[in-house]
């Protein structure tokens, strides 16, 4: 968003108006377990463990707090957290299994899917379809184009609608496909970066 605001602040109006999982997830946190913890929102601490440090950034944003407290306190990168767990000497396995906290129960298989790569995409694909024709979209194959690996797409039919899906990696080649937008030249329906 920060680089769209920068770079393609014409291209705005596309963005999706949804907040990134960790913006929703900080927030529902902040807003739900304050009542069910007894404890009040801004002794509530929230960690979220990212794979990118642009998320770092985003927990900062003035849109992701409330009365001036963040939704979002702090942001470790994955990269950050096998350091400490390196550094703790902690060996995953001889820890004894434990149930994981349920503070929201079980929902849909796309919140297991919303931190890889493509996944927000392919969760907001697959209720869409199901919304829109009735039936269950299978599994959304993206495939590399000629071995670029910052560019996936996938074509999928949805009640007889043919739609263009693209995945972009990296801020370079995100430049390249939203010139190609700014220039009406683009074949894809929707695009995660």
């Amino acid at each position: 968003v920060k680089y769209a605001e920068q770079y393609f602040p014409d291209l705005l109006p596309n963005l999706s108006t949804c907040c990134s999982p960790q913006a929703m997830f900080g927030s529902l946190l902040k807003e739900l377990l304050p009542e069910q913890l007894k404890v009040e929102r801004k002794n509530l601490k929230v960690v979220a463990i990212m794979p990118c440090t642009a998320k770092k950034f985003e927990a900062q944003r003035p849109e992701f707090s409330v009365d001036g407290q963040q939704d979002v306190d702090h942001v470790l990168t994955t990269q950050e957290l096998a350091h400490m767990i390196q550094s703790a000497g902690l060996l995953f396995n001889s820890l004894q299994p434990e149930s994981f906290d349920m503070p929201f129960g079980f929902y849909t298989g796309a919140g297991v899917i919303f931190g890889n790569s493509g996944g927000v995409m392919e969760a907001v694909v697959r209720y869409a379809a199901e919304k829109v024709s009735g039936g269950k979209l299978e599994r959304v194959e993206f495939q590399e184009l000629r071995g670029d690996s910052g560019l996936r797409e996938a074509k999928i039919n949805v009640d007889g609608a043919e739609l263009k899906l693209a995945i972009v990696h990296g801020l370079r080649n995100a430049r390249v496909v939203a010139q190609q937008v700014r220039e009406g030249k683009s074949r894809y329906d929707l695009i995660e970066v």
